[in-house]
């Protein structure tokens, strides 16, 4: 079924140097799907979706600070629709193989960067690698609406240079940009998903950094409530920015972040990350948070969280539900409510 839907729609570019998508790719193509795409008629401001934290950091580039079980050609299979994805400034004593046209990476050379080697040579994440990877995604899969926030270490001059060359390798333009939809910086209103499959605007960037709009990229402070995520304390984890205290650029924010890595503790590793995907546990606390106001009563759009893939498969295999079934339940309401007949 992947391989006719691959031959349907246009044809991934894999690049030389990614020997793994092969691999990669037959690892996540037997991964179980856990998210239900929404219906068409679902405006972005009420898509809710989950998110992968840490989103670079796999295995296959690192050990001791792996937040994530697989590649992100894993995830998005598993179903995650959110990547918060690290970007650093290349520097020219990083030696690699990939040298041209590359000017940002992925993960943070100064941290378990010599992990793999090709050619005698230590070989690192580029956003080329993975945005490349993410279009193939999107090419296979046309209902797919990704929203990637960079945590942006990086001269965003180089990250937009980068960013148009991995469309010219492509051939292929999925970004909403700021420029197709004004709505959204001048009120606050964003598109339906159908509007953004039927006109291929379905990959959204937005800079965590960086705060001003750029060709391709959205700041994601003017857009976004967040959470305080470090703790799974409601009395902590709901509070945010008072609106008297809001400039006015951010006025018209109706996305919410919403981060739940577990218990605040010196190594990721201690984290209790599979509470964090609990059923149960995630709606009593998103619902703890929508009675405190927290982002004006408004539930989440991006539910964020490490280890998604063992979280989802743990908790499977116990027979309980994940935060997956309740994403879906709640973009299906939404539907349900809309097609509900007036009193």
């Amino acid at each position: 079924m992947v391989n006719v839907q691959l031959n349907a729609s246009q044809a991934p570019y894999i690049p030389s140097y990614d020997e793994w998508y092969d691999e990669d790719l037959k690892q996540a193509n037997a991964d179980k799907d856990f998210f239900k795409e929404p219906e068409d008629a679902l405006n972005y401001t009420q898509y809710h979706y989950v998110g992968a934290h840490a989103a670079e950091k796999y295995p296959r580039f690192f050990t001791e600070y792996m937040l994530q079980e697989q590649t992100i050609l894993g995830m998005l299979a598993t179903g995650v629709r959110g990547l918060m994805l690290s970007v650093y400034d290349w520097a020219l004593n990083w030696s690699s193989i990939i040298m041209q046209d590359v000017s940002v990476v992925c993960s943070n050379p100064t941290k378990e960067s010599t992990i793999l080697g090709k050619n005698g040579k230590p070989l690192y994440q580029t956003l080329y690698y993975e945005m490349n990877r993410i279009f193939n995604f999107l090419k296979s899969h046309p209902k797919a609406v990704i929203t990637i926030v960079f945590d942006d270490n990086v001269e965003i001059p180089k990250m937009m240079r980068d960013l148009k060359g991995i469309i010219d390798k492509n051939k292929y333009d999925p970004f909403l940009k700021p420029s197709n939809w004004a709505q959204a910086r001048e009120k606050g209103e964003w598109p339906t998903l159908g509007w953004m499959r039927s006109h291929n605007k379905r990959l959204v960037l937005f800079t965590q950094n960086h705060d001003d709009h750029t060709e391709f990229t959205w700041p994601m402070g003017q857009y976004f409530w967040e959470n305080n995520y470090g703790s799974i304390d409601p009395y902590v984890t709901c509070s945010e920015e008072k609106d008297s205290l809001l400039e006015p650029s951010k006025k018209n924010r109706s996305l919410v972040s919403f981060g739940c890595y577990g218990s605040i503790a010196g190594s990721p590793a201690a984290r209790n990350s599979r509470r964090c995907f609990e059923y149960d546990f995630v709606k009593q606390l998103v619902l703890s948070c929508q009675r405190r106001r927290f982002a004006r009563g408004k539930l989440f759009n991006a539910y964020w969280a490490d280890h998604v893939i063992a979280a989802a498969n743990d908790l499977v295999k116990n027979s309980k539900k994940t935060v997956f079934d309740y994403v879906n339940e709640l973009n299906a309401v939404f539907i349900k409510d809309r097609h509900k007949p007036s009193q």
